[in-house]
């Protein structure tokens, strides 16, 4: 049988867009080649990610690289990065086929076919179109992975002034409850313990349908699932974050993990009225302590930009100092690169790279403080955890706490097969700068 591989760079949106690309081509009678490891795949697809220009050198790196390890392969590219600039990929030596956003899966379906000499099949498609994708891939093999990330939302409305998103996979679009609702009752028969609800903007849930929808509506039907291990957010704006999302997030159900990542970008207003975010810092502030209040064992993420056109020394030691005095838990740094097309890409006043580099390290490192603490407060009291499928060098047992913390359990010398995709509790025994330990309570 011919098998396929897909390479996915970015974001978790990205990998559900996999999860369809890997559903299309196993409708058309392809296998993983991860399940027929001998020889090379047939099909390669790299689904590849435009946020940052590093983000685009990646992309070539790894188009490159995976041509000289699967020579007689058909070789696609898709994905944002291929939506944006799809020359910059289709000259690369060895990239046969560049795809963008527009009916991605099926336009990879059709040409994985011809390359194999297949047909289409006919008839309705059970995932359903959704935008540019489908929005999961119920089909997957929960033995693969054990959370499985469901798109129910893509596209954006915002218009900041840095991001190329919007132009790439365009105005927010939201899938309808009942599809939603159905999709995650077949992941939970699949076997998903957790469930990551993911989109650009995932808090911009159902403002386009007929009638409007508003997401805490959606979590408070899908919690109700029988056999629903537990449901996570991603992605949420500072103004998206509702009363009524605090309000189940603070229920203590089990159901919907107590984490959010919340993007800020700056703690200066300055740089964030240039980037057209809408908040300042105090709403962002605010929205914070309000989490913290009501939920207060909550993981709190935030994405940073290092290095915005005219982002002073001033402007950046306020970042610092605003994150320093959060509750946040962790960051997401990333470093400015002009996007073209962008309104940001055409504001003078850059910021030099070597300053750039020694901001960015600077943001990193309180980020590492700032996650350390937050995992520290745990050691000696219990957390529920979904087990992974990686079995760490040390011998323990990969888990992710229902409030973001990456642990390795010990699970007392018992085989690691009877706890592997199970929601546990465990008891963390301890925390260092890049590790956190725990053991099964």
């Amino acid at each position: 049988m011919p098998t396929y591989r897909i390479v996915t760079l970015g974001c978790k949106l990205n990998q559900a867009d996999s999860g369809a690309l890997g559903a299309r081509l196993r409708r058309l009678g392809l296998t993983r080649h991860a399940d027929d490891p001998e020889g090379t795949p047939d099909i390669v697809v790299l689904n590849t990610c435009t946020v940052t220009g590093a983000a685009d050198r990646e992309a070539r790196q790894v188009a490159r690289r995976l041509r000289r390890e699967n020579p007689g392969a058909t070789l696609i590219a898709t994905g944002c990065y291929a939506e944006r600039d799809p020359r910059a990929l289709s000259v690369l030596p060895g990239i046969d086929h560049v795809v963008g956003m527009k009916d991605q899966a099926e336009r990879v379906a059709a040409l994985a076919a011809g390359a194999l000499g297949l047909e289409i099949g006919s008839g309705e498609d059970p995932l359903g179109p959704f935008g540019a994708t489908s929005a999961c891939d119920p089909l997957t093999d929960p033995a693969e992975r054990t959370r499985a990330f469901l798109k129910i939302q893509d596209g954006c409305d915002l218009r900041c002034s840095y991001c190329v998103i919007p132009s790439v996979r365009g105005d927010s679009r939201s899938l309808p409850p009942g599809l939603v609702l159905g999709r995650i009752a077949s992941l939970i028969d699949a076997g998903y313990r957790e469930i990551v609800f993911t989109g650009v903007n995932t808090g911009d849930y159902g403002r386009d349908l007929d009638p409007p929808q508003r997401l805490h509506d959606l979590l408070e039907r899908a919690i109700e699932l029988p056999g629903l291990g537990r449901l996570r957010l991603n992605s949420l704006e500072p103004k998206t974050v509702t009363p009524g999302i605090i309000a189940l997030l603070a229920a203590g159900s089990g159901r919907i993990a107590r984490h959010l990542q919340v993007p800020l970008q700056s703690g200066s207003d300055a740089i964030l009225q240039r980037m057209r975010r809408p908040y300042r810092t105090a709403d962002y502030g605010r929205l914070l302590e309000s989490l913290r209040a009501s939920v207060p064992a909550i993981g709190l993420g935030a994405d940073v930009i290092v290095g915005f056109p005219g982002e002073t020394d001033a402007d950046f030691e306020t970042t610092v100092r605003f994150i320093a005095s959060s509750p946040l838990s962790y960051l997401h740094v990333f470093s400015y690169s002009p996007r073209p097309g962008t309104a940001a890409a055409a504001l003078g006043d850059r910021v030099p790279p070597p300053v750039i580099k020694e901001r960015s390290a600077r943001l990193r490192a309180l980020g590492r403080d700032l996650s350390l603490r937050f995992r520290r407060s745990f050691v000696g009291g219990d957390l529920p955890v979904v087990t992974l499928r990686e079995i760490r060098p040390d011998g323990r047992l990969r888990a992710l706490t229902d409030n973001f913390i990456d642990l390795g359990l010990d699970l007392g010398g018992r085989p690691p097969g009877a706890f592997i995709n199970r929601l546990l509790t465990a008891r963390v025994t301890g925390a260092v700068e890049d590790d956190t330990l725990a053991a099964v309570a």
